[in-house]
């Protein structure tokens, strides 16, 4: 991973996320866009912060100042930059106490197609030593979905358990692991739950991960939980929740 972008609507509301990613770039080797709403450039003491603990990481930051749709900027930049990776905001002030991501982060992962780093508020930047992916599915549809995950283990030189949750809609097929996702993994296990968040929640105090992967799914739990359905792109904590930092990997698993 190469280009990190950072979507911005509140300097204020969202510092820690900016904060995390300078911290995971110089993990990773990657530099990083900030995209800046631009009735948010009032924020100066917050900016320069911000830019002088970039500076003090070495880590290039090429900001980017927008008007209009915040989810058509982000689609643009992705194209026209290169971005491998998108760093948004879980948890903000702005969220509603039963929300998990605000319309924002909910958008970006329900109406884009890129890999999203999410971030719960407050998060401050730690070694990432193990990484719990959780899947219904060993089959990996899109050729290149598990890049930002393997680059991650390879960098930060983290260990992945792998956690198949069987729902009531799993399929035999299931059983069946693609085998660039089994060379990942160090550890595995397998639960029987109704949905997948909640064998996450089974097994996150066996793990301790310091990040949680899952895949955007077109069946099952996560079909209603990434759809683009309505005009609320919300997502519940009664849906899904994540204390940790959450990478949700692109296209169908």
């Amino acid at each position: 991973m190469k280009t990190f972008l950072v979507p911005i609507s509140s300097l204020r509301e969202k510092k820690a996320t900016l904060i995390y990613a300078i911290d995971f770039a110089k993990e990773v080797g990657a530099e990083m866009i900030y995209g800046i709403q631009l009735n948010e450039i009032k924020e100066e003491d917050h900016l320069e912060e911000i830019i002088a603990h970039a500076k003090k990481q070495d880590i290039d930051i090429n900001f980017r100042f927008f008007e209009g749709e915040t989810i058509e900027y982000i689609r643009e930049f992705c194209e026209d930059y290169n971005v491998d990776l998108v760093v948004a905001s879980a948890n903000t002030p702005k969220t509603s106490d039963n929300e998990y991501l605000d319309n924002l982060s909910g958008s970006i992962v329900k109406r884009t197609d890129m890999p999203v780093l999410l971030i719960p508020e407050n998060y401050e930047y730690k070694s990432i030593d193990t990484i719990l992916t959780a899947v219904k599915s060993g089959i990996v549809h899109k050729s290149n979905a598990l890049v930002p995950l393997t680059e991650t283990l390879v960098e930060t030189k983290a260990q992945m358990t792998l956690l198949q949750v069987k729902t009531p809609s799993y399929l035999p097929e299931d059983l069946m692991f693609d085998k660039d996702l089994a060379i990942l993994t160090s550890k595995y296990y397998s639960s029987e739950n109704a949905t997948l968040f909640q064998g996450v929640l089974e097994y996150i105090h066996v793990v301790n991960p310091d990040l949680i992967c899952v895949f955007r799914r077109k069946r099952g739990f996560f079909e209603k939980l990434w759809s683009d359905v309505t005009l609320d792109h919300t997502v519940k904590k009664a849906d899904f929740e994540s204390r940790v930092p959450l990478l949700v990997l692109k296209g169908e698993q």
